[in-house]
């Protein structure tokens, strides 16, 4: 009895061990360095820093909120800013922490939701199965690793998933799920990707109203009900509730995060996650064949509409890359699980065959995938800024440069955070929040051809364009080309990430007369402040 002890404490301290080794793993993929010249997080705080200024008077009509706030060519055009919330959350982390806390914030609620997923996996499989799954996803579970708002959409569904789970498998209480609500009522305001709460609950009660269980029927029903009136609890009510429905109806602007697998394949864009993902797809459909040949009839319902679901928005759009990684750990474990339950003799030893080249498979595709991800990310690894990145906001104040400013796409936000409201940006990385002729017949056209230019030039009397140049669309190549040989502008600053320019007139003489006597120098690059 005591050497059986010994043995299970020992077994303890192992799986412990693994397990912070997988964590630490896992918190080392997530530590990215912010890039915030074309990174949201500079239009988040500065959403947080006005509600908070404003005392949380969040039903202002003229307010980031409502209207397109920091931009003068469309001011007065509508907005739903559906993840105010989490800006102001932002916005306090900031203040008390710096871009470091918001670094260490962003992957403490990543570890938190992956720990929820994890717990399942185990419960429903094996512990070594549960940690080769989860070595071969952390990639995926780390695709997205910009500070957005969408890191709560994660948090949310695994919490979501985690006690809906629990309570269909009678390990948790019905009172329970009451918690639900209001973080349904915090998830509208964080993120427009609240609706999967609504999502989950409504597909763990098509189970059990397809399994005839009128006890969970009654529960999920009256939860399902409370959480679609509770996502009615933001400024804009119903507007809010439908928007998830609406947001793509006013997108005038090509997105990489929001296009297909195949379209960026095409587009000539390398990403290693692109195999994980292909990867994570065909073996949901084998762990699905496993099930159906364990179960037959006792198919989970709940997950056939997750793994669908969650496995062809990510397919469509990048950006639920993270979505797929973090939910396929548990519905594979469930179903490869089924692989632990059957005890037929006649099938053990076809059975260990199978676990066996399983973990062989994973393992390759676990040490392939993450050395792969590693090599590509590798130079970012860290925490809060990249170094250097303050330098263009640092001169634009030290210089006084003053507007208009004309701003590619990328870096509105950065201007925002830096600029705002003193100065407003042209454009910002907000599809949504301008009109799509905007873009077709103006903000595009204007950096192709040189007479399109001259007429916004004109109308808008740009004082300073602020350009980042790894902006790889073809007008912004163009552009780039244009303004380099235009005589009417002076570049006046150039860092690794924004080129500026400042147009000959007579209040930018002093300016433009000392950068380039230091471009003569040799000085003009990569200047320091």
């Amino acid at each position: 009895m005591k050497n059986s002890g010994v043995a299970s404490r020992r077994k303890l301290f192992l799986k412990i061990g693994i397990f912070i080794l997988l964590l630490t793993w896992l918190g080392f993929l997530l530590a990215r360095k912010i890039d915030l010249t074309s990174a949201d997080l500079g239009r988040h705080l500065q959403n947080g820093k006005w509600v908070v200024e404003n005392h949380f008077n969040i039903f202002e009509k003229n307010s980031p909120l409502f209207q397109n706030y920091y931009s003068y060519t469309n001011p007065d055009f509508p907005v739903v800013n559906h993840h105010w919330g989490s800006g102001v959350f932002f916005y306090f982390i900031f203040k008390l922490f710096g871009f470091s806390g918001l670094s260490l914030l962003y992957i403490l609620l990543s570890l938190v939701a992956f720990l929820l997923f994890f717990l399942i996996a185990v419960e429903e499989s094996s512990f070594t199965l549960a940690v080769i799954l989860s070595f071969f996803l952390a990639p995926l579970m780390a695709e997205r690793v910009e500070i957005r708002p969408e890191v709560f959409s994660v948090l949310f569904s695994a919490i979501f998933f985690f006690a809906l789970w629990q309570y269909t498998c009678h390990r948790l209480s019905a009172r329970w799920l009451i918690a639900l609500i209001p973080l349904q009522i915090i998830w509208v305001n964080f993120h427009v990707y609240f609706f999967l709460g609504i999502f989950l609950a409504g597909a763990y009660l098509l189970e059990a109203l397809l399994r005839k269980l009128w006890g969970q029927v009654k529960i999920l029903s009256i939860l399902l009900l409370a959480l679609v009136l509770g996502s009615l609890v933001n400024p804009f009510g119903l507007t809010g509730l439908i928007y998830p429905l609406q947001i793509f109806q006013n997108y005038g602007y090509t997105i990489v995060e929001n296009k297909s697998v195949s379209f960026v394949e095409n587009y000539g864009i390398q990403n290693p996650n692109f195999l994980v993902i292909k990867a994570v797809l065909v073996l949901l459909v084998f762990s699905w064949v496993i099930a159906i040949a364990a179960r037959r009839k006792n198919l989970s319902v709940s997950l056939f509409l997750a793994s669908l679901f969650f496995g062809i928005i990510a397919w469509l759009a990048i950006r639920n890359f993270t979505l797929l990684g973090f939910l396929a750990l548990p519905i594979l474990a469930v179903n490869f699980g089924e692989l632990w339950r059957r005890d037929n003799s006649k099938m053990i030893e076809a059975k260990e065959n199978l676990i066996a080249c399983l973990y062989i498979v994973l393992v390759a595709l676990a040490l392939y995938d993450n050395y792969q991800y590693v090599s590509a990310h590798l130079k970012t690894r860290g925490i809060g800024l990249e170094p250097g990145v303050e330098k263009a906001a640092i001169f634009l104040r030290q210089e006084n440069i003053a507007g208009p400013i004309f701003n590619n796409y990328d870096v509105g936000g950065y201007l925002i955070w830096n600029l705002c409201p003193k100065e407003k940006v042209f454009v910002d990385n907000r599809p949504e929040a301008y009109p799509v002729s905007f873009f077709d017949e103006v903000y595009k056209p204007m950096q192709d051809y040189e007479n399109i230019w001259n007429e916004q030039k004109n109308k808008w009397n740009f004082n300073a364009v602020v350009f980042y140049y790894h902006d790889i669309t073809p007008w912004s190549q163009s552009f780039a080309g244009h303004i380099q040989k235009n005589p009417e502008w002076a570049k006046v600053f150039q860092d690794d990430y924004i080129e500026i320019f400042l147009r000959r007139n007579e209040p930018n003489q002093r300016i433009i007369k000392k950068y380039e006597t230091q471009s003569s120098n040799n000085s003009l690059l990569n200047i320091s402040y």
